[in-house]
């Protein structure tokens, strides 16, 4: 399987970790960077203008079915981070099931000190909870701007 990352389409996001997300040595607890990671994921979403709502209000879902993160450097309250989301492509995208990857990085925004890196694949399922293997046509605008900077990404290598 190879992995492709669109970083043309990648979006980040800054934010400041609040008192109630650091432990009690003052860094940030480890299970909030999974949240800033979904945090990041739907700005990269809202930027390709897939609207997510309506896609739930149509009956679909979008469940996380893995997640990892690797932590570099502690976080800490106050300091400000920028998390990155880009979309990942691999060459069973349109094979297996429709998913979506997407890999983040976490720096303090001050240094560019590499805090924290990870990924999530989320799956589609229908209003019954069954997993696509395909993302159906009303996805076709969101599917074809991954398509296209997948396209651009491989005529420059």
């Amino acid at each position: 399987m190879v992995l492709v990352e669109l970083h043309s389409l990648s979006t980040m996001i800054e934010l400041y970790p609040r008192y109630a997300e650091t432990d009690q040595m003052g860094i940030v607890y480890h299970a909030n960077y999974l949240i800033w990671f979904h945090e990041a994921r739907d700005a990269m979403l809202a930027a390709l203008e897939f609207d997510i709502r309506a896609a739930e209000t149509r009956g679909f879902r979008f469940p996380v079915v893995e997640s990892r993160c690797r932590h570099h450097a502690p976080a800490h309250y106050g300091e400000a981070m920028q998390v990155s989301a880009v979309p990942v492509l691999d060459s069973e995208q349109n094979t297996n099931i429709a998913r979506l990857r997407v890999r983040y990085r976490v720096r303090a925004a001050h240094g560019n000190r590499l805090v924290a890196e990870g990924e999530t694949v989320s799956v589609v399922t229908d209003r019954n909870n069954r997993i696509l293997l395909r993302f159906p046509d009303w996805f076709e605008p969101f599917v074809g701007r991954l398509s296209k900077a997948a396209e651009i990404r491989s005529r420059k290598s």
